[in-house]
């Protein structure tokens, strides 16, 4: 992508991008991770060596090493991985407490899940107050919440009105 012009920012970078609808006459990119899995061990090193940032949107009821999701399997950071993360070029968001559909949950539930999440993630020296809708599920009743708690949320749903200064679009962003 750099070799066909394509400049990497931070998610941070996008949205200030967009707030104040700084002219692109570049072509940017913004790679985000949700969940946290444990590979991301892996390509991260590489990922600095090259100079790219990258948002993680973790799930924090995860970092305790336990997979509560259908295949045990899968490997998550646990917290001490997380917070060894400090580079510059990585930014932390929240991906909800569990990985759950908002549109599934009362607004209660939601409210507790984020709760949750931040209490984990803010003392992370990388976090950003972003929150990632799990599958971009959610309502104006949750937007309206993370707006009241000064996080913003980041859909992937491509549907929205891309006019919206409250949400970040990652089809917005990547184009």
């Amino acid at each position: 992508m750099q070799r066909n012009g394509v400049k990497f920012i931070s998610l941070t970078d996008a949205h200030r991008h967009i707030c104040k609808d700084i002219f692109r006459w570049q072509k940017y990119a913004v790679l985000t991770f949700d969940d946290g899995y444990m590979s991301l061990n892996e390509i991260l090193p590489w990922m600095e060596e090259q100079h790219i940032p990258a948002t993680l949107f973790i799930n924090g009821k995860y970092l305790d090493g336990k997979s509560y999701r259908s295949n045990p399997h899968e490997k998550y950071l646990i917290n001490a991985e997380l917070f060894a993360l400090t580079s510059r070029l990585i930014e932390i968001g929240s991906h909800g407490w569990e990985h759950t559909n908002a549109r599934e949950m009362n607004l209660d539930e939601f409210k507790l899940g984020i709760e949750l999440n931040i209490e984990r993630l803010h003392t992370h020296p990388r976090y950003i107050p972003f929150h990632a809708y799990t599958w971009g599920k959610h309502t104006s009743e949750t937007d309206r919440y993370l707006s009241s708690k000064d996080i913003i949320p980041v859909c992937m749903d491509g549907k929205k009105n891309y006019n919206d200064s409250t949400v970040v679009h990652r089809e917005l962003i990547d184009k």
